[in-house]
């Protein structure tokens, strides 16, 4: 008899990340949930196709170790334990493996095929141009809206020129860094300061700046494989020979000797960026203003990047300190209590998540994405709310909200005003309370997020499987 069926329906089976059919099986395996005494899998490979071999072992070993049989349905050996069974299963998760690697070259191969005739391989197009769909004898389908995918395998997308305003700023983003020599931080300032919007609908920022100014798109060309992530591995930066670039697909946006000289540009003020010069124009910095601060570099002419100086030297802080500078106003109980108030964190959820399976009810976390998943169906987004000292001196409780939030509720753990490390209460708070990037919560009750305040985990445990029994019927 059938008791219980899990899926991974269009799940890549490269690793167990977002396989959340699998997961859940081997969460109810461990926890002595599984009301089953066999596990039905269709082949060998099902359990995934990971590049390392032992981990497809691995999880039928933890089934094995659970009392739990597991049969091949589709196999032409019985899994019983043996030497031959043994073997041709290691041989089967090799073949596995090796099928991946064999269909990424070919996808690989085909992508870059067709990226050398002009066409768009997936990604937004970038500020200032959009993306046109066309059929398979060139003849255009429209413009496709941000999230708009094609949805016929011989349709194609191509990049044309955005808007006129946008290819104004284009422009003039191009001839202030190029012709008047502004730099990048000012840029920035001057776009945000004139409320100029960009294709994310957030601030500018520096690397916003860096990727206008380096996209060859805007001088019609198109070029792709600069970067590549083969099996879902570690993202790395391709040599310019591997480069695939198809030229003069649209009238270009900026002139081709702007562009040019904005390059050289770029190569040489990054290619003098040392160590020891960054530390000195922090010095001069701090000469000038008598202390330092991220906004004091981002208003100061030539400065670079304070995201540049955190990932030269490990933190903002540690720069600073290389000039013999500390902020005798800012308190850095916050950095220096990251990993313990990450650590109660997860402590929480694992208590969490305890106290919903014990109703019967299924809960996976997901530590990568921060996405707690219960019954299946309900999404829930865990966050900390630190403890913050606003202007006038009032005491608030920060959420940042993620630019692409995955789920449609987000829980909100406030730490305690003293160490920031230890939870207070929660607030399971709907996703459209959440307009802002930032939210702070008070301790008053005449706060608007009072009604979603949660004083306990019981409490907590309670509204959701509220939501859940809702969502159920």
């Amino acid at each position: 008899m059938i008791v219980r069926t899990y899926t991974d329906e269009g799940r890549s089976g490269l690793s167990i990340h977002r396989r959340d059919g699998l997961i859940e099986l081997l969460d109810d395996v461990r926890s002595g949930r599984a009301d089953f005494d066999h596990i039905l899998v269709y082949d060998v490979s099902r359990w995934g196709r990971f590049q390392d071999t032992d981990e497809g072992a691995y999880h039928e070993f933890t089934c094995r170790q659970a009392g739990i049989k597991v049969c091949y349905c589709a196999e032409q050996f019985d899994n019983d334990g043996s030497v031959i069974a043994s073997i041709v299963k290691n041989l089967k998760r090799v073949m596995a493996a090796e099928y991946s690697r064999e269909l990424s070259v070919k996808v690989h191969a085909g992508a870059c095929r067709v990226a050398s005739l002009g066409f768009k391989q997936g990604g937004p197009a970038g500020y200032g141009l959009q993306r046109e769909l066309i059929d398979e004898s060139g003849c255009s389908r429209g413009i496709l809206l941000k999230g708009e995918r094609k949805h016929l395998q011989t349709d194609r997308v191509v990049i044309r020129p955005g808007t006129e305003n946008e290819q104004r700023i284009v422009a003039r983003i191009f001839r202030e860094f190029a012709v008047h020599r502004r730099s990048r931080e000012s840029i920035v300032r001057w776009l945000n300061s004139e409320r100029v919007p960009n294709h994310r609908g957030t601030p500018w920022s520096h690397a916003m700046v860096r990727q206008v100014l380096s996209n060859e798109a805007y001088i019609g060309n198109s070029v792709y494989n600069r970067s590549s992530c083969r099996l879902k591995q570690v993202r790395k930066q391709n040599p310019p020979e591997q480069w695939i670039r198809a030229t003069g697909l649209f009238e270009p946006i900026v002139d081709k000797s702007i562009f040019q000289k904005a390059q050289r540009l770029l190569n040489e003020r990054e290619g003098r960026w040392s160590n020891e010069w960054l530390l000195e124009k922090l010095r001069e910095t701090l000469a000038v203003n008598g202390k330092l601060s991220a906004s004091i570099l981002a208003a100061t002419e030539n400065m670079p990047s304070a995201a540049l100086y955190a990932y030269r030297f490990g933190s903002l802080r540690a720069a600073f300190r290389r000039v013999g500078y500390v902020d005798p106003e800012r308190s850095y109980d916050y950095a220096d209590g990251r990993k313990e108030s990450e650590a109660e964190l997860s402590r929480q959820v694992e208590a969490l998540v305890a106290h919903i399976t014990a109703r019967g009810v299924t809960a996976v976390f997901d530590a990568e994405a921060g996405v707690m998943t219960v019954a299946g169906k309900l999404a829930i987004s865990v966050r900390t709310a630190r403890y913050y000292v606003g202007r006038c001196h009032a005491p608030c409780w920060l959420v940042h909200r993620r630019t692409i939030e995955p789920a449609g509720l987000i829980l909100a753990l406030r730490l305690d005003q003293k160490t920031n490390r230890e939870v207070v209460d929660y607030f399971l708070l709907p996703l459209s309370e959440m307009a802002k990037h930032v939210i702070g919560l008070t301790a008053t009750s005449r706060s608007r997020f009072a009604r979603y305040c949660c004083h306990t985990m019981d409490d907590v445990v309670r509204a959701i499987m509220e939501k859940v029994a809702a969502l159920l019927t």
